[in-house]
């Protein structure tokens, strides 16, 4: 096996290293990938069979002249890992069109062994028509990442078995490709899953997109491809809620969310009444088009109305010049915010209006009701 001795040389002093416990030495080794793991056990005679005993194991494709010769080493290793031992860290990094029957032998070797924490990330020009379906039943996985870089990896349509599952991040994904599916629902069986992140995510043509999750503490949706289904949250524990640049129909939260933040298109549509606890909300509307419109301006006036429990709220200056150019609707509504301990108007985003004096009607309609909040103007 070809390796760099300088290398290796440098992670390897025999007489200060030797001594120490295996334990430790896993723990060392588990920074680095697999390939570099077992050149740097075969240099020292006590350090011979350690990486047969790993309890993380981290394969990248990268090192490999090609797929085939990952592919082989990946055999190898796991054909003389200690099968007595369990598992507890996978990661799998390739590049190149991966077969099923590959991801589905270390998948298979992972779960058998009781990995807790997984990371599947494929870089290919090509996409895999799917992920193997093991892939999506564990009883013993707490952390799972799912990528597929330049194409998007293809999910099952159907829930997902992960009882024990408290992380989840998903990137590159089609969540479901099927245009004749009118609901979707992913998570349900994921009970215990607190941290939920889709980014570069997309789920076609369907209708409903049901989240259901009991112990959902945080979310984010990142720039996904635009659709027109609704969203449901059914997470009686929503703590945190983020929107990045996804655009939907509309989306019912949970009334329990303390922290909202939306960067993306105008308008945001929420159900209505549902929420009474905010404490932190960021809203950015990334474009208007060429001029401010009244029916966006009513839009953005009833969104602002259905965030009325926040106490520290902050608006990018478009949304407040958006409402300021029609101040005969503003003056038909009373301040929505009673609650407010400050108020941030945010110019990062545009640099020209910073300065400009804050319109009596637009201070009326956002501070009345809350006469000591502190007014901040963030500078570009």
């Amino acid at each position: 096996m070809e390796f760099d001795r300088n290398k290796v040389g440098r992670v390897v002093k025999e007489d200060r290293l030797s001594s120490l416990p295996d334990e430790l030495i896993h723990n060392i080794l588990s920074s680095f990938d697999m390939k570099f793991v077992v050149q740097t056990c075969l240099l020292s005679s006590r350090w011979k069979l350690l990486w047969t005993s790993m309890p993380c194991l981290n394969f990248t494709s990268w090192q490999f002249t090609s797929l085939p010769k990952f592919a082989k080493f990946v055999n190898h290793v796991l054909s003389h890992h200690n099968h007595q031992l369990e598992v507890s860290t996978v990661k799998l990094y390739f590049t190149g069109a991966a077969s099923q029957v590959f991801v589905r032998k270390i998948v298979k070797y992972a779960f058998s062994h009781k990995v807790q924490q997984l990371t599947v990330n494929g870089s290919a020009k090509y996409r895999l028509t799917n992920y193997p379906p093991c892939l999506f039943s564990s009883h013993s996985l707490k952390h799972l990442t799912l990528t597929g870089l330049h194409s998007p990896c293809i999910t099952p349509k159907t829930p997902w078995d992960f009882p024990a599952l408290t992380t989840l991040h998903l990137s590159h994904i089609t969540l479901c490709e099927d245009d004749t599916e009118k609901s979707l629902d992913l998570f349900s069986k994921c009970v215990n899953l607190e941290n939920l992140t889709l980014e570069l995510f997309s789920v076609g043509n369907v209708e409903v997109f049901d989240i259901i999750t009991p112990r959902l503490s945080n979310l984010m949706l990142a720039h996904g491809d635009s659709c027109s289904a609704v969203i449901n949250l059914i997470a009686p524990q929503l703590e945190k809620l983020t929107v990045i640049s996804f655009s939907f129909k509309y989306l019912n939260a949970p009334p329990g969310l303390s922290s909202l933040f939306y960067w993306g298109r105008p308008p945001l549509q929420f159900c209505k009444d549902r929420f009474y606890s905010l404490n932190e909300v960021t809203i950015c509307f990334n474009s208007f088009g060429s001029r401010y419109k009244e029916e966006d301006a009513r839009k953005t006036m009833n969104l602002l109305q259905e965030l009325h429990s926040a106490r520290y709220l902050t608006l990018h200056v478009d949304i407040v010049k958006c409402i300021s150019s029609f101040p005969y609707l503003l003056s038909y509504h009373p301040s929505p915010f009673s609650n407010l301990i400050s108020l941030t108007i945010d110019y990062r985003l545009n640099r020209d209006a910073y300065g400009e004096e804050l319109s009596t009607e637009a201070r009326n309609f956002l501070l009345e009701n809350s006469p000591s909040a502190t007014l901040i103007m963030k500078s570009p």
